[in-house]
């Protein structure tokens, strides 16, 4: 039997779901740059991730010694890869709380053909054969830094990506929101409209919101006259109004982004693309004097965990942030107080009531305002 979006499973027919950032990891997965610069940023962050699990790198074909030599005791794993951004370009993994392991593969398409995909567009499906889990083809095409979960039923994400028309013409909200609660286990979606201006691959929700903990979200916050100031009091209000798959307001954390100069290749530079591993939380630094701040409220959030700053200004002046850069495969871990599947009352294997739907999603039928 089919699913009402054609396919004959997807994950959440069979309890996968997408764990929460700070999950238990497995491994992390880094890619191995091409430039100079970017190298020993790389090389750096993989020896302080490997203090708390395993790194595996991915190097293109020839260049194994270098990189072994930079890095040291990493996995090291030839492939062809083009671009840095691991996470966009990369699967997502996912779990069924059982010790099953599966990772949706989202069809790389150089973001929407802003750049070529190259040997990028088919990097997930030759990863998936090495990794040996089950491999679910969406029928979005989109990137995971485009949305982010609480691993407990709530997904955030960014709709300006999501429904873009280079990358998914046609699609509806309500379409966007079946296929994400189907490939992700989602049952709540919360719609942030706008990427920043600065993100011009249009994709990074993390620049904008994280997950702290189930129901409580920290947010990027700028002052008034910042070049980022609009765009993100919109994604503010749009989490103020909102409440997680729990039917709890979310609870905001502010985190205050650098002062930056508009320029013609103006970054993006946010706290909120912390990363977390096993034990530590690294947090972005960009010799700003809000460093300081976002270390210390990343300190409060996560009370178990080491807090490592990562100099990150180099990789956000090359588009690059630590979230897109690494991306996490999550440990096969049984986990007794979550349900392995997650309810389907909004989406059965027969053709939904779009009009009941509708009613309890509402705001995510509605289009989004003028930003401005």
């Amino acid at each position: 039997m089919t699913t009402p979006l054609g396919a004959t499973a997807t994950p959440s027919d069979d309890g996968f779901y997408f764990p929460a950032d700070d999950a238990r990891h497995a491994q992390m997965w880094l890619p191995w740059p091409q430039e100079a610069k970017l190298q020993k940023i790389v090389a750096d962050l993989a020896k302080k991730i490997m203090r708390y699990e395993p790194v595996s790198l991915v190097v293109a074909p020839g260049e194994e010694a270098a990189a072994r030599a930079a890095c040291g005791g990493v996995t090291i794993v030839e492939l062809r890869l083009g671009s840095p951004r691991l996470r966009d370009v990369g699967p997502c993994f996912l779990v069924d709380g059982k010790g099953g392991s599966a990772a949706a593969d989202w069809g790389f398409s150089g973001w929407g053909r802003r750049a070529e995909a190259g040997a990028d567009g088919t990097f997930a499906h030759e990863l998936l054969g090495l990794t040996e889990v089950r491999r679910f083809r969406t029928p979005l095409t989109l990137e995971s830094s485009a949305f982010i979960t609480d691993g407990e039923g709530t997904v955030i994400a960014l709709a300006e990506s999501v429904f873009d028309q280079a990358r998914n013409p046609g699609v509806t909200r309500l379409e966007g929101f079946a296929i994400l609660q189907k490939w992700l286990g989602a049952s709540r979606v919360i719609w942030v409209d706008y990427a920043l201006a600065a993100d011009t691959l249009c994709t990074d929700v993390r620049a904008l919101t994280a997950f702290l903990a189930p129901g409580i979200v920290a947010v990027s916050t700028a002052p008034d006259g910042h070049a980022y100031a609009e765009t993100l009091r919109y994604a503010r209000a749009a989490l103020a109004r909102s409440k997680d798959a729990a039917g709890r307001p979310l609870t905001l954390i502010e985190l205050y982004v650098p002062p930056v100069k508009v320029t013609e290749h103006l970054p993006v530079l946010s706290y909120t693309n912390f990363l977390a591993a096993n034990g530590a939380v690294f947090v972005p630094v960009f010799e700003a004097s809000t460093d300081e701040n976002a270390l210390e409220v990343l300190g409060r959030a996560f009370p178990g965990r080491v807090i490592e700053a990562v100099p990150a200004l180099e990789l956000a002046q090359h588009g690059v942030s630590l979230t897109s850069l690494c991306l996490p495969q999550p440990a096969r871990l049984l986990q007794r107080g979550r349900a392995t599947t997650l309810p389907r009352s909004a989406w059965a294997q027969t053709v939904p009531d779009v009009d009941a739907i509708l009613q309890k999603y509402i705001d995510m039928a509605e289009k989004p305002e003028p930003l401005g």
